[in-house]
């Protein structure tokens, strides 16, 4: 899905009277990448515009796409419709980070990391942008999403309301550390720590209407995955023009399952639904030069003591210049598989690409472990 581009915002946030921090001024941070990456993270902002001299506030979906925010929403809902005439706006996105408990009621606090923006908001028109906004905010929920499911009818996008808001008078605020009680509290006879908190995910659960034979989703998979292991952006290694990443909105689909069904002797027939459940199940890695896929592995794994290597290919026209080498090495150097203890993978042909890392045959000669570390 193409994403709407604008010029590149400059490195600082500039200072105005409304984003000047005047309590724990220590706590703000000027760093646009900084203010950046809460709002990436934030799956929900609230915002907020006065409506018939009242103050209302809404809790939504956005998504950051260069120095603008996206948000969407019905043409009857009254504040997304206040916000598009450039009624001024305000929108706030907080991380919640860990409850701080200290010796003194007074004292207790949280870590936190939050974002407030200033601005005018106006409504897309342009059905170009309408679209790549509304296809962004689909994959932050869970990249490569658009994928999978179908875009909006004409009749759906023109009942949307999608609305850009500029990132140009905003601050940042963080709080990290331990409570910050007075020195003669120091001794008191009472527990004081962080307790930290983080957003989890459990397995993707099924529809009850799903049709039969629907295979999982890829990208809810992945999704669930990431934040359960605490990875707030997908894996990526580069060298050069190359890539390796686990970004499941980057993974040509069509490419893996036509090499794998069409040309591979491990999986040759396997069918699409049945490659999109095994995958759904998997840390699926992908090698790209400049945006074209050249090569694909997945792994299986308990993230402890066992991961299996499977479905590793570099496409004919792109072999012979080491990235099947580097795409393993890639894998087995993802920070969730770092301290797996065993590895196992099948081939019939690649011995000697894999002993290179430490992998043995086994009796059977199809198979190759790599054996517990000392």
């Amino acid at each position: 899905m193409a994403q709407p581009v604008s010029p590149e915002p400059p490195f600082e946030l500039a200072l105005t009277p409304r984003t000047t921090l005047k309590r724990h001024a220590d706590r703000g941070t000027r760093d646009l990448a900084a203010l950046h990456a809460i709002l990436d993270e934030a799956l929900v902002c609230h915002a907020s515009v006065v409506i018939d001299g009242s103050p209302r506030v809404m809790p939504t979906a956005h998504v950051r796409v260069s120095d603008r925010i996206y948000l969407h929403g019905a043409r009857a809902n009254r504040l997304f419709g206040e916000i598009a005439t450039g009624a001024p706006a305000c929108i706030c996105v907080t991380l919640l980070d860990g409850l701080v408990f200290a010796r003194s009621w007074f004292h207790h606090s949280m870590n936190y990391r939050s974002a407030v923006l200033y601005g005018s908001g106006s409504e897309v028109t342009d059905l170009d942008e309408k679209l790549a906004a509304l296809g962004a905010l689909v994959d932050k929920a869970a990249p490569g999403r658009t994928r999978e499911a179908r875009a909006p009818t004409p009749q759906e996008l023109a009942s949307s309301l999608v609305v850009r808001f500029p990132i140009v008078e905003a601050s940042a605020k963080v709080r990290t550390g331990p409570p910050i009680d007075a020195p003669e509290q120091l001794s008191d006879d009472c527990w004081a720590g962080e307790l930290p908190l983080t957003l989890s995910a459990g397995p993707p659960v099924d529809d009850g209407q799903l049709r039969a034979g629907i295979a999982p989703s890829v990208a809810a998979g992945e999704r669930a995955r990431t934040l359960t292991s605490g990875a707030s952006a997908p894996y990526e290694r580069t060298q050069g023009d190359l890539v390796v990443s686990t970004d499941p909105g980057r993974i040509d689909f069509a490419l893996v399952h036509r090499f794998l069904s069409e040309e591979s002797y491990w999986a040759r027939g396997v069918d699409a639904w049945r490659q999109r459940l095994a995958m759904s199940h998997s840390i699926s890695f992908g090698l790209y030069r400049r945006g074209e896929q050249l090569g694909f592995a997945r792994v299986l794994s308990d993230y402890g003591r066992v991961a299996f290597l499977a479905d590793v290919f570099v496409v004919p026209g792109a072999r012979g210049e080491g990235l099947g080498k580097w795409l393993v090495a890639s894998v087995l150097e993802h920070p969730d598989l770092a301290i797996v203890d065993r590895w196992l993978l099948g081939t019939a042909d690649a011995h000697g690409l894999y002993e290179r890392f430490g992998f043995v045959r086994t009796d059977t000669g199809r198979y190759m472990l790599r054996p517990r570390r000392a």
